[in-house]
This record gives C-alpha cells, sequence and structure tokens, in this order.
C-alpha cells in the first residue's frame, strides 16, 4: 500500500479508529455512486456492512475498483484531516463478530441500549460484508487555526 501524505503528520491507524463515516465512491453504467458508510479499519483493510438489496454491494461485485474517502473536520477548532484511498473491494457473508465490532464503535458497547426499530429495520437486514484492500492511501493535514 502507497501512502502519499502533506501537512502535519498524523497516525493513520488513530485516524480511522475514530467512529466517521466514510464515503465509498464506485462506477455504475450511468455514472459514478457515492455512499455514506460506516466502517472498521482491520488487518490493512476496511470492513463495510450491507444488506443483498444495497445498491452498492451490486456495484461492487461488477466492478470492484472503488474509493474511500473519510473526512475529520471541527470548524471551531480549525481542525481539518482527510484520508483519500483507492483500491478494490470484494462482497462475501456476513461476518458476525465483525459486524458487532463495527456496530459499537457508532452505537456503543451496549446492545441492549440500541434502539428496538434500528435494530429490526437495519441491523438484522444486514446479510453481506464487503472488505475493501487499499493500494494507495492519501493522507491530508490541512487544520487551520482561528
Amino acid at each position: 500500500m502507497e501512502i502519499q501524505r502533506s501537512g502535519k503528520p498524523f497516525d493513520l491507524d488513530e485516524f480511522l479508529a475514530r467512529p466517521l463515516f466514510a464515503h465509498l465512491a464506485t462506477g455504475s453504467p450511468d455514472g459514478p455512486r457515492e455512499s455514506p458508510v460506516w466502517f472498521l479499519w482491520e488487518h490493512n483493510s476496511i470492513w463495510l456492512i450491507a444488506d443483498a438489496k444495497s445498491s452498492f454491494p451490486k456495484r461492487i461485485a461488477v466492478e470492484p475498483r472503488c474509493a474511500l474517502g473519510f473526512v475529520d473536520f471541527d470548524v471551531a477548532k480549525g481542525f481539518l484531516q482527510h484520508v483519500g484511498m483507492r483500491g478494490e473491494a470484494i462482497v462475501g457473508p456476513l461476518n458476525v463478530d465483525r459486524l458487532y465490532r463495527l456496530l459499537c464503535r457508532y452505537l456503543g458497547e451496549d446492545r441492549g441500549a440500541w434502539e428496538r426499530p434500528f435494530q429490526e429495520g437495519v441491523i438484522d437486514q444486514l446479510d453481506l460484508m464487503i472488505r475493501f484492500e487499499p493500494a494507495s492511501v492519501v493522507m491530508r493535514d490541512q487544520s487551520y487555526f482561528k
């Protein structure tokens, strides 16, 4: 994996441990598509979750080349870090242990506190896991100070 950095250096693993949204860019016959997704960074791969009815796993199955973008931004503090990745993804079966590690990052460790409608309407419908392997990474710290 080739990594390019600019601005102040920061740690990729620490950055990707934050519960940020990723923006997944894929191609389609009708043009480019973008999907905001939750993610988990493990073993130098980004893991995404989906259900078989979602469109982005279908696009990845046809064209595995895609890109991910991550931004951590706080306007009041003048903080701005960005990571962009290009690589390939593969769609596979859901790994329940990895699913719950991913979800706990965003929803908290207490699964009993997760709202029932969200559990039933979203989480219980998940049946796919996408593994994205970055070929290149661009890291930029473009923080400014007020």
